[in-house]
């Protein structure tokens, strides 16, 4: 969760940078619903974990959220070095 926290404040860093390379609406509108479609399948996880078994969550859900919050993290940080080229 942590790297996420931190690529996501890394790219709002990026997009509050007056001299970053802006996007276009449609470049914009892609990173808008890829963002929500993977916090969306994080969060999904996370509630799947809530509510299920220890061992359903040991052995599929935890491994299943450290995916999701990695790829989360992974977009966000692509992201963020795209917006200073």
């Amino acid at each position: 969760m942590g790297e996420l926290l931190v690529a996501r404040e890394e790219l709002n860093e990026r997009f509050l940078d007056a001299g970053t390379r802006k996007f276009t609406d449609a470049e914009f509108d892609d990173i808008l619903i890829k963002s929500s479609e993977l916090d969306d399948e994080y969060v999904r996880v996370w509630r799947a974990c809530e509510e299920a078994t220890r061992e359903w969550r040991h052995s599929e859900g935890l491994p299943a959220l450290a995916l999701a919050l990695k790829q989360a993290a992974e977009f966000y940080r692509e992201v963020a070095a795209s917006v200073g080229r």
